[in-house]
């Protein structure tokens, strides 16, 4: 009797069961999620960095021309309708020049220009002296329409003008306003008076 006492042993409570399936299965999960963030990381530092690289050099590309421009000198823009503009360029980019102090050549029209290959007769204007919509001086211009542009040197000829202008802009536009009326006016042709024979004297 009592060996068959001692080999019965009473079965383990259910609560006493170990719960080593629960631990592990609870574990897979929180892998799984810990993966998901890591690799969700990892893309977002990709795409920043790659961003980043892209801006760096975009502004290098951007900047390359602007680099070219000597803030202590005057510029010349050429646009592609032959129009000439000079000045301080501020600003440039993929889409438009900022120009600023800004001359122009005014050349005289058809009907005032002189038809001999010799005709020197350009003027200096400063934008916004002579122009009825009195603008600002200051241009924004597009890109598209910019063929090329130079910085000018000290001794130029048109540097030279902007200088004798800053010197005195009052007698450049004195000047400018008496050559205007002068081209608009025209003098009438004098009328000749006809002189009456003289008699034939009679001897």
């Amino acid at each position: 009797m009592d060996f068959l006492s001692r080999g019965t042993r009473p079965p383990v409570p259910a609560q006493h069961q170990p719960t080593t399936h629960a631990s592990q299965s609870t574990g897979k999960p929180k892998g799984k999620s810990l993966s998901g963030l890591l690799r969700w990381l990892v893309i977002a530092v990709s795409v920043i960095v790659i961003s980043s690289l892209f801006w760096v050099v975009a502004g290098k590309l951007r900047g390359s021309e602007a680099s070219h421009i000597n803030s202590d000198q005057y510029q010349a823009v050429f646009l592609t309708n032959n129009q000439v503009y000079f000045g301080k360029i501020t600003d440039m980019n993929s889409e438009f020049f900022v120009l600023t102090d800004v001359f122009y050549i005014e050349t005289p029209s058809q009907s005032q220009a002189d038809t001999s290959a010799t005709n020197t007769n350009y003027t200096l204007r400063k934008l916004g002296t002579n122009e009825l919509h009195a603008p600002e001086d200051k241009m924004v211009i597009n890109r598209e329409q910019v063929t090329f542009w130079e910085n000018l040197q000290d001794d130029s000829q048109v540097v030279n003008k902007i200088k004798e202008y800053k010197a005195n802009p009052d007698a450049a536009n004195q000047q400018s306003s008496g050559s205007n009326s002068n081209q608009n006016t025209e003098t009438p042709p004098t009328e000749s008076t006809p002189t009456e024979p003289t008699p034939n004297a009679t001897p």
